[in-house]
Order: C-alpha cells, then structure tokens, then sequence
C-alpha cells in the first residue's frame, strides 16, 4: 500500500515537473530530477519506500537501454559514420585522459581514475536530444556531430558497465584482475553474442512473425516485452548486466520489419519508467553532502563546464566542422549525463567506488544537467566572440574539403548555402537552365565528392563574411539559404544583405516562427516547411472535391497573407501562374495566361501594343508545354497561351488577360 501511494506522489510531482518545466522551456528530466530531489528523504520526505522506487527505477534503465538499441540503425548510422567513429572516439577518450589524469592527482587509484574518467565523459541523450529539437538543429552539422557522438556514447556505456566487477577485482587485488578471468569475460561475451547471432537471424524473426499474423496489438505488445525481459535475464545469468540483454533485444529487433512498431509500443513504457528513474535519482542526492562540499562540487561542476566543451570542441574540429559548429556542439555535449549515473551505480554496485564518490559524481551530474539549457543557449555568443580572434584559417575553417579560397570568379550567379534536398535540386535547375551558381556546404565528403563530379562546390561556414566574399556574394543575383541551422541562416541573411545590397535573398526555413526574424534581418523571400507542406495537403483536398482553382489560390493567398510568407502558386498539376522577380529597379518579370475573350486574343504580338502603349515586352510564351523563346512579332497569341514578359513593376497584367 505504502509503495502505490509513493507511486502515485512521484506521478503526481512528475506531471508538476513537467508542467512547470514545458511553461519555463527547459527539459522535462530536469524537472524530474528536482522533483525527486524535494520529494526525497533529505527535502520534503513526501515518499518514504525510496529502496522499492530504486528497483523499480531500473526497469526504466532497461527500457532506456531497449529502446536504444530499437533505434540503432546501421544504415542510418552509416550516414555519419565519421562523426560516430572518430567525433566519438575523440571526445570520450580525449575527456577521460584529462578526467581521469585529474581525478588521479587527487588521490584515486589507476583503476577508479580510468572508470571516472569515462563516466564522467558521457553526456546526456534525454537533455541534449530534446533541446536540439526543440531548436530545430537536429539535422544541422553540429546537431550530426552531437547525434554521433551521443551514439557512440550509449555503445560504450555497456562495455563500460561490463569492465566495474573487473576493474574492482584488480583494486582488491584479487583475481578478477587476472588473465583467467579476462579469459573468463571474454568467453562471456562470445557467448552472449553467439545467442544474440542466433535470435537475430532465425528465432526472433520467426517469433515476432507468428505473433504479428494475429493481429493482436496485446500479444505483439507482450511479445515484444517477453523479448527484452528474457534476453536482459540471460545476460545476466551469464554473469553480465541486464541493460546489456535489453541493448541486445533492441538491437536484434531493429533488423527486423516489425522495430517500427516495437518502438511504438514500448515508447510510454519507457517514458514512464524513465521519470521514476529520473525522480529516484533525485532522491538519492544527499542535501547534507551538498552543503558539507558546497565550494568542491561547484568547482569540480565549472572544471567539468570547461573540460567537456573544450575536448567536444576538439572532437568535431578533427571530423571536419568549422569553428563555429565545433564550439556549438562542444557546449552541447558539456553536461554529465544519466547514463554516467547509471555506470556509477554500477562501480559502487561492484566495489570500485564509495558513496562519496557516488554522491559527487551525482551532485556534479545534476548540476551540470541544470546548467545544460543555458551552455547551449550561449554558444552561439561563445562561437562569435572566439571568431574574432586572430585565429589560422584552419582552425576557424575547419580541416575539411576543398577551399572556398580556389573559387571561380563568380558574378550574377546564384548562391547556394546548403547542399541539401533544397540546394541539389536549385543547383540541378541551375544547371540546365543554364544559370550561374555555387554551392557553399559545410559536409566535407558531400563537398569531395560532388567536386569530384564536377559540382561548383566549395567547403566553408557562410556564416563568416569572408567566405562569402570568396564566393562574390557581392555579384550575386541571389542568395539562397537552405540549412538545416536556424541561428546560421539568420547570421547568413544578415551578412548578405550587408555585403549583397541589391541581391535576391531566399531563405528556406522548417517553421513559421523564424520567418519574422529572417524578414527582419533582409530576407526578400521565406518559404516554410510548415506553411507549405500544409498548403500543398489543403489544396490537394480541396481539389479532390472539386473546388474551383480560383478559390483555392484564394485560400491560399489569405493562408500566406496571415503569415506574411512568399507568394506560392499551386503545383503544376493545379495552376499555371508564376510570379518571378529579377534586379530591374523600375521592372519585373511577370508571367500570365491569354484567356478566351481576351483583347488581345487572336493578335500578333506587334498588333497587340503591348510594348507600346503598355511598355511590356513578351519574352517568350509557353503554348501546350512548349516554349518559344524570343518570338517574332508577327506570332499569334492563343487562348491558354502563357506569356513571360518585362513590365513596369506597377503593371496590372489583367488589364490584356
């Protein structure tokens, strides 16, 4: 009875949590933990059986643990496979050296320095994860960076939990330092693997197969469940750990076509088990050890603060990332994460750690994770002030790609930041169009190996004002912004409006809310994701029910109105109006079609006095999907014909429609 009541205060402080935490945009595990921290026994004392909310708090870590492994693609992995490997490596064992060294100086054994100095360099998924996607930076360069090395991160926690019991037999000097029981572990994990091996292939397949073919989201549900638990359990009756049985499970499903829908299931389990791991941690922090070491644990907090950021920084210079998205992703990965929890426990569980250093390790972690918000949230001003230094263009640059320095003369071209979806497909029609353009992009292999086809492509951060000067921004008829980095398109926009006075600059951006500060700072033109997506799904619909063309492309015109976003027409499959602007000051470009009934339907272009008694000058028609470019004067206009003309900007094209 007792433990339901606990329960029920800890959902109750939780839903608090995260209210309060979603009201003031700082991350929900933030929140947990300081529930945990005044509902414990050294606050509030609001729940009382804190060993029985411990357990249960583990299946949260399984869960965790599980659906990591659900999520771990090697495909999808394959993508940033540099950040993963070297971004990864670089940053865990570069932060366990300097943790480690320090912690050794003080006073620890070899054994306890290496095992701290890896926890200590694990950051935090839930925290990092959740603030880059509320800032739509997942897929930025550094939002890669960060995802690869979080990745990297999570792997090596099993190992990591793996090596406690061993390492704490060396510091007792018994033998479990020893090569037999090396031997012994290693066969261990052979044997784990070979089991693993064997599920992946054949058993669990054809397990998840017959219980898919009854339709039944229960027994999918418990299936899946059955899975985890059972291999998590033969794990560790092998003498290992039972998050590495449920990382295992996870991994083994995710090969299969039903990890979708594993995911599906398990994600509320997962969130649920995760506050009661989040709010149990919280209890577990000592208030009175707090106060007893106010001055080291702030200390330790502020050495973390610097060491982490300065060797993630390192790390994602070494795959390539300018200045800038390295300082970005370093402050990113600053903090001390729940999984370094997780392992502590472990070494305390095996023997290697004391309490005191359980409690400092978990007074710096929630700390460290308190500060996470506002480290990411000063980055930027921390990667602009450290680019006015008089650094080498190397390090500001970063070492990757071909150099915007061997760049053509460029002028009246198009310029492309971002080599995305969106800048493939703008330098593609740029090409066959026979238009001028570069591409500036900060994936060094993308860049290697579309130069290697003969792409004008060039390495560089656009948010620095001599890269775009390399690139003739200043000669640029326009300016096309299509990354997947909010902050850095507003830097961009605002540099190239500076330096491209008269430029055209286009800005794509994923939501409505950047486009006000995007328009703010020059851009001419904003197209969001978010708007146009559900333009296109409305448009669809409405056609689907036979609304006429004109009062669609007038709900679209107000949808676009209210947001004050570029005008679009509809797809080609829907309309045929087009609305071009070039750098004439007193002229545009203006496309319209001859309708039936039109005065100027049935005339030759030179009978039509469009030029002189309109100062419009046709400069090619479109006629049943042909063009014809620059036609003569004696060509008849036909109804449905499309006219591309030069106009006085006031020009009213439904005065000859």
């Amino acid at each position: 009875m007792q433990l339901l009541l606990d329960i029920t205060v800890i959902f109750a402080v939780s839903v608090a949590a995260v209210l309060i935490c979603h009201r003031l945009r700082i991350p929900s595990s933030v929140g947990f933990l300081l529930a945990g921290v005044l509902a414990g026994p050294d606050a509030l004392r609001l729940v009382r059986e804190v060993g029985q909310v411990e357990l249960l708090s583990e299946a949260g870590v399984v869960m965790l643990l599980f659906v990591i492994g659900l999520e771990f693609s090697l495909s999808g992995l394959f993508e940033i496979r540099r950040q993963f490997l070297v971004g990864g490596s670089v940053q865990m064992l570069g932060t366990a050296a300097l943790v480690g060294t320090g912690t050794y100086l003080i006073g620890s054994t070899v054994a306890q320095s290496a095992y701290l100095g890896f926890v200590v360099a694990l950051s935090s998924t839930a925290i990092v994860l959740k603030l880059l996607q509320e800032r739509a930076e997942l897929d930025s360069p550094h939002g890669r960076m960060i995802l690869g090395t979080l990745i990297f991160q999570d792997i090596a926690v099993v190992p990591l939990m793996l090596a406690a019991p061993f390492l704490a037999g060396g510091l007792a000097g018994g033998s479990g330092g020893t090569a037999s029981e090396a031997l012994v572990l290693a066969a261990r994990v052979l044997g784990v693997a070979a089991i693993a091996y064997v599920g992946y292939r054949w058993a669990v397949p054809w397990l998840l197969y017959q219980i898919a073919r009854t339709r039944s989201r229960e027994a999918f549900l418990l299936g899946v469940l059955t899975i985890c638990t059972g291999i998590a359990l033969l794990t560790q009756q092998a003498g290992l750990s039972l998050a590495l049985g449920a990382f295992l499970a996870g991994l083994i499903i995710s090969e299969s076509e039903y990890s979708h829908q594993a995911v599906g299931v398990i994600l509320p389990f997962r969130d649920a088990f995760m506050s009661l791991f989040f709010v149990s941690i919280g209890m577990l922090l000592d208030i009175q050890f707090l106060l007893a070491h106010p001055l080291e644990l702030a200390l330790l907090t502020l050495g973390i603060l610097a060491i982490k950021p300065l060797v993630g920084a390192i790390a994602a210079l070494s795959v390539g990332l300018p200045l800038r998205n390295s300082v970005l992703a370093g402050v990113s990965l600053g903090q001390i994460g729940e999984f370094s929890l997780v392992a502590t426990t472990a070494g305390v569980t095996a023997g290697l750690l004391n309490q005191d250093a359980f409690q400092t390790v978990l007074d710096t972690a929630v700390l460290s994770m308190l500060l996470a918000p506002l480290m990411m949230a000063i980055g930027p001003g921390i990667a602009q002030t450290l680019q006015r230094l008089p650094l080498t263009p190397r390090l500001r640059d970063g070492f990757g790609g071909a150099r915007v320095s061997s760049a053509h003369t460029y002028t009246d071209h198009v310029l492309i930041v971002g080599y995305g979806v969106t800048g493939r497909n703008i330098a593609r029609s740029s090409r066959e169009a026979g238009v001028p353009y570069a591409v500036v992009e900060l994936n060094a292999e993308v860049v290697r190996a579309e130069r290697a086809r003969g792409e004008h492509i060039y390495f560089g951060d656009a948010t620095h004002e001599a890269i775009l000067e390399h690139l003739n921004a200043d000669k640029a008829k326009a300016v096309v912004v299509a990354i997947n980095d909010p902050a850095a398109a507003r830097r961009i926009v605002e540099l190239a409006r500076r330096i491209a006075t008269d430029a055209f600059i286009m800005v794509r951006s994923r939501y409505l809310k950047e486009a006000e500060a995007l328009y703010g700072l020059g851009a001419d033109e904003v197209i969001a994701d978010e708007l146009e997506v559900s333009i296109e799904i409305f448009s669809r619909v409405l056609a689907r029910f036979l609304v006429p063309r004109e009062d669609i492309e007038h709900y679209i015109d107000d949808a676009r109105a209210e947001w004050r976003v570029m005008a679009r027409s509809l797809s080609p499959e829907t309309t045929s109006v087009h609305d071009l602007r070039v750098e004439v000051p007193d002229l545009t470009t203006r496309a319209f079609r001859v309708n039936e009934g039109s005065p100027i339907e049935g005339m030759t272009i030179a009978t039509s006095r469009l030029r002189a008694e309109h100062g419009v000058t046709v400069l090619a028609v479109r006629r049943d999907g042909a063009s014809i470019a620059n036609p003569v004067s004696a060509t008849e206009l036909r109804a449905g014909d499309v006219l591309f003309v030069v106009a006085p900007h006031d020009w009213d094209p439904l005065t000859v429609a």
